[in-house]
C-alpha cells in the first residue's frame, strides 16, 4: 500500500512539473503582437526667454547663470511639433517635459519628455522619452521608456538633430526620428 501511494505521489508530481515546464517553455507569441513604428517629426523650439518662448529655465544655482551649459539648470519645454520642418506644416502635437544640465562640465543633459499627440492619427497617445546625452553633438539619442494610447508599452529609441537654428531669435527646428515597438 505504501508503494502504491509513493507511486501515485510520484506520478502526480511528474504531471505537475511536466505541465509547468511545458507552460513555461513554449515560446510565446508576444513578439508577434508588437507593432513597429518609425516616424520623423519636427520640434519648433523657441528659447528666447520672451513671451512666446516654448523653453524656459526655471531654476539654477544662486549666483550662476541659468543656461544650457551651466550644471544644475532646470528647463521646462512645451514645443509645438509638426510633420515637416516648416512651422506651417501639419501639427502633430506637443513636446512637453524637462531637461537639466546634468554634468559638471555642462556637456550632458538629462531629458524627461512626453510627445503628446494631437493629430487625427494618434490623438491622445503619448511617447515617453528619457535619458542622458551630450547636448552639443549633432545627433542625440535617448530611450523610449513607455507610451500610452496607440503607443501603449512602447520601447525603442529616438534621435534628435538640429535641422536649423536662428541665433538672432533663438529659434531651432529639431528633427526627431522615432523607432519604437508597441502594442
Amino acid at each position: 500500500m505504501a508503494l502504491a501511494n509513493n507511486t501515485n505521489l510520484s506520478l502526480a508530481l511528474y504531471l505537475v512539473l511536466g505541465t509547468s515546464m511545458v507552460v513555461f517553455t513554449i515560446p510565446g507569441e508576444a513578439d508577434d503582437q508588437f507593432k513597429k513604428t518609425r516616424m520623423s517629426i519636427y520640434f519648433h523650439d523657441y528659447s528666447s526667454g520672451g513671451p512666446d518662448s516654448t523653453v524656459r529655465a526655471v531654476v539654477g544655482f544662486p549666483g550662476k547663470p541659468w543656461n544650457l551649459a551651466q550644471f544644475g539648470t532646470l528647463f521646462v519645454s512645451d514645443d509645438p511639433i509638426t510633420e515637416g520642418p516648416d512651422s506651417e506644416s501639419n501639427p502633430v502635437g506637443r513636446g512637453r517635459g524637462i531637461f537639466i544640465s546634468a554634468s559638471l562640465d555642462g556637456l550632458n543633459t538629462y531629458v524627461s519628455l512626453s510627445i503628446v499627440f494631437t493629430n487625427n492619427a494618434y490623438n491622445g497617445s503619448t511617447i515617453q522619452i528619457q535619458g542622458n546625452s551630450d547636448q552639443f553633438t549633432a545627433v542625440r539619442e535617448y530611450g523610449v521608456v513607455s507610451g500610452t494610447g496607440k503607443f501603449r508599452y512602447a520601447n525603442g529609441y529616438v534621435t534628435f538633430e538640429n535641422s536649423s537654428f536662428d541665433r538672432s531669435t533663438s529659434y531651432a527646428i529639431i528633427r526627431c526620428n522615432i523607432s519604437i515597438r508597441h502594442y
